[in-house]
């Protein structure tokens, strides 16, 4: 049979210590993971939503001046609040952050590009036919010469690497 003994005080407490330590290196752990897919979530965001967001940026009317003088009587009517606040200011404010929002994922596509130039990958080709330029996968394993599940590694692999630029250490 086996001896039971009690544990002393001390005993205790590093067992205790210990289970906390690594309760705490898996829960940061988990955080990280989840930052991780949270910032690779986005940047599918921004990729799907690249060319509307471009759009924004060209055609948006940030101020009273770009408008058509024949819609000035509707600007002239929907453009106040009830606090007299222009609208205007918070289309201008929205273009203006959208406008660097794309400045931003165009100067870290362009640093992918070259990246990926240099190790002669296809995921950047990849990345763009199918996120920016709506390209279905099948058709991209065609001209790619490989399997659809390749191209979903490779979408993969692109999806992680830009994340990384777009946002950081965040998403390493």
């Amino acid at each position: 049979m086996e001896e039971t003994r009690n544990l002393t005080i001390e005993e205790i407490i590093k067992i205790a210590s210990e289970a906390a330590i690594e309760k705490y290196k898996q829960m940061e752990a988990d955080k990280c993971e989840q930052e991780r897919e949270k910032a690779r979530k986005n940047t599918k965001r921004l990729l799907k939503g690249y060319k509307e967001l471009k759009e924004h940026c060209e055609h948006a009317v940030a101020s009273v001046e770009n408008s058509v003088p024949s819609d000035l009587q509707i600007v002239l009517n929907e453009v106040f609040n009830r606090r007299g606040l222009l609208k205007v200011e918070a289309i201008a404010a929205s273009k203006r952050r959208t406008e660097l929002i794309i400045e931003h994922i165009d100067a870290m596509l362009a640093v992918y590009k070259t990246q990926c130039e240099h190790r002669e990958v296809p995921y950047f080709e990849i990345l763009i036919d199918f996120y920016v330029n709506s390209v279905p996968v099948e058709d991209i394993a065609i001209s790619k010469n490989v399997s659809e599940r390749t191209v979903y590694n490779y979408l993969e692999r692109a999806e992680k690497d830009v994340s990384i630029l777009l946002w950081g250490v965040q998403a390493a």
